[in-house]
């Protein structure tokens, strides 16, 4: 069986290819150069200064490519991953030695350093199985019967063309006793997150629909209002 190369780590290991082949040539045209080769013989004879002057000009730079080489090594994320970072839902479109470029559902490029990344906590969707529980929750009134709603809202769960046919049923639970509405959960299995995004939007328009048919409420808040010229005056108390 040929195995799959991982995308990742073979543009990682082609990158830090060609950055050793483009200082290795550098390094050679130096020695070429007469000049070049004095200078390079008097940092090297103060490699250690040289060292520490470098080391902390590019310590960003290194940093970054320490933690890009984590990134390749450990693999938290991969180039084509669905995943969200700092509340953005996004696909990993690229990961250099500097940076990782990620693509929002908007089609906007996050630009995050690698040091930033690889300590942040980030939801990866496609790591091990893109399969993910969809919630979708909804509220009915308090005159509403209960077995009727979760009927209509399992009915309408079940023709959703978006959601995972071999898995197992959608199911509703009561989930709270609201100000003004019951609250109602609705758990359905999605293949992948954007399937279960799709999932979500069918499933509250279908339900809305279907129970706008059946005369099942969905409530909304009641507010009464007391204007203070209305309120009855204090009674006095009696002089003693």
């Amino acid at each position: 069986l040929k195995r799959r190369v991982d995308e990742t780590v073979a543009l990682y290991i082609i990158r830090i290819k060609n950055f050793l082949i483009i200082l290795a040539a550098a390094l050679f045209y130096a020695s070429l150069v007469p000049g070049l080769r004095a200078l390079v013989g008097t940092m090297m004879a103060g490699a250690g200064i040289t060292a520490i002057v470098v080391g902390f000009a590019a310590k960003s730079t290194i940093a970054n490519l320490i933690s890009g080489i984590s990134l390749a090594i450990y693999r938290p994320i991969r180039i084509g991953d669905r995943v969200e970072i700092d509340g953005e839902y996004s696909t990993v479109e690229d990961i250099t030695l500097r940076h990782t470029i990620v693509r929002t559902w908007e089609h906007k490029r996050l630009i995050i350093p690698n040091e930033k990344l690889d300590s942040m906590t980030i939801t990866n969707y496609s790591i091990v199985n893109p399969r993910i529980l969809c919630r979708i929750e909804m509220g009915v009134s308090y005159d509403t019967n209960i077995d009727l709603a979760r009927r209509l809202i399992l009915e309408e769960a079940n023709k959703c063309p978006y959601r995972e046919k071999d898995a197992e049923n959608p199911w509703v639970r009561v989930i709270s006793h609201g100000d003004f509405s019951i609250g109602l959960r609705l758990y359905i299995w999605a293949p992948e997150m954007d399937s279960a995004w799709q999932t979500r939007f069918w499933i509250l328009e279908h339900v809305k629909k279907r129970f706008d048919k059946e005369g099942v409420e969905i409530p909304f808040p009641y507010r009464t209002l007391v204007y203070k010229k209305d309120l009855r005056p204090a009674r006095k108390e009696p002089d003693l």
